[in-house]
Order: C-alpha cells, then structure tokens, then sequence
C-alpha cells in the first residue's frame, strides 16, 4: 500500500477542481463579454468568481505551513523511538451550505509511547488529527518521533505500512463506518461547482 499519510492540517485536497472551475467560470464571463459587451451586473460574477480560489489558496498556505514545521522538526534530528498504544477518536461540528446545516468531520489520533533514547524513560503523547483511520493502514505499531525546538510538539514519522488492505490491524478493533474521505467531500465539491457553472451560463445566455 503506497501512500503517505499526513495529518489533516498538512492535507492539500480538492484544489485541482477548484481551479478547474475558476478557469470555466471567467471563460463563461469573457465569451458573454465579447457577445454582448461589459454589464456592470457582471461584477458580482467576476467577484464571486474569486471566492473559492482564494479559499483554496489560503489552505494550501496553511498546509505548507504545518509541513514546514514538520520539516524543520525532522530536519533538527532530535528523534525517539516510538510505539503506538492506542487510537482516540473524534467527531467534530461544522457547518455548510447556505442554511449552514451542522455536520461532523471525523478525526483520529494516535496515542504513541515514545521513549528517551538517553534513558529509555517513556512518556505518552498524542499526534495531530488524522481524517483518516490511519490504524486501518499500518502494518506495524513501531514509528519515529521527531520533537521540535520548544520540546511540546510532536511528530510521527516512519509509519510501516500494509502491502494489501486486507492485512491484519495492529490492533484488534471492531470495524465502525469509516468516511471515504477523498471521495465523498470530494465528490460533492465537483457537482456544486458545475452545478454553479451551469447556473452561470443559463443566466447569461438565456
């Protein structure tokens, strides 16, 4: 199984499509410019137009953020061995849509004991939020933890991973309903912004 497994505030998802449907919006707007010449309504289209790139780009300033931390924690060495003891879960609220109608994004973190190279001493932490069950992934409970400059935070690195998905769990857990993650929030995002596209031209060509 090939893939890296990053906490959810180091992600960088959906972007492609968000650009995708800029680059569509804006084509829409030049074409019906060049019909039929500038109308100051088309300023909200213009404005509107600018809302979900800007989004996207400020997510992936804040993921390149959070990996350069993590880089800079790797990149100063100061690394235990660590082995994972269990995982915590939690469904936190946030709203969407127009009639911002609640719902719950899952999250998972990992309890690690991570023990001082000098003294063999062990201590418990707890990882960033995972928004995929990353325990379903791992062949092995044994990571890398990297400590940071100011000693508090903390980063899992070095994670075994299965060769096939039908694997042993490292731990022996009941399955629970488990999120596509990429899909299904990723999914909905393509259908709203053609939904938005078609919109767009129906009022401007019709």
């Amino acid at each position: 199984m090939k893939r890296k497994i990053r906490p959810a505030e180091e992600e960088i998802s959906g972007v492609i499509p968000i650009f995708v449907f800029a680059a569509v919006w804006y084509s829409v707007l030049i074409r019906s410019i060049a019909a039929a010449g500038f109308d100051p309504f088309l300023l909200v289209f213009l404005a509107a137009g600018l809302l979900m790139p800007y989004t996207a780009v400020n997510n992936v300033r804040r993921a390149l953020f959070y990996r350069r931390q993590r880089a800079e924690a790797v990149a100063l060495g100061d690394v235990s061995q660590g082995r994972i003891t269990g995982i915590a879960r939690q469904d936190v609220p946030y709203t969407t849509g127009e009639h911002n109608r609640l719902r719950y994004r899952r999250y998972y973190f990992l309890q690690v004991e991570m023990y001082d190279p000098a003294t063999g001493a062990a201590s418990t932490i707890q990882s960033q939020g995972y928004r995929i069950p990353v325990h379903r992934y791992l062949a092995s409970d044994r990571v890398s933890v990297y400590t940071d400059r100011s000693g508090w935070k903390h980063y899992i690195e070095d994670f075994q991973l299965k060769e096939h998905r039908r694997d042993p769990d490292i731990f022996n857990m009941p399955r629970e309903f488990e999120e596509f993650h990429m899909g299904g929030e990723l999914f909905g995002k393509i259908i709203f912004l053609f939904a938005a596209i078609l919109i767009l031209i129906k009022l401007l060509m019709g």
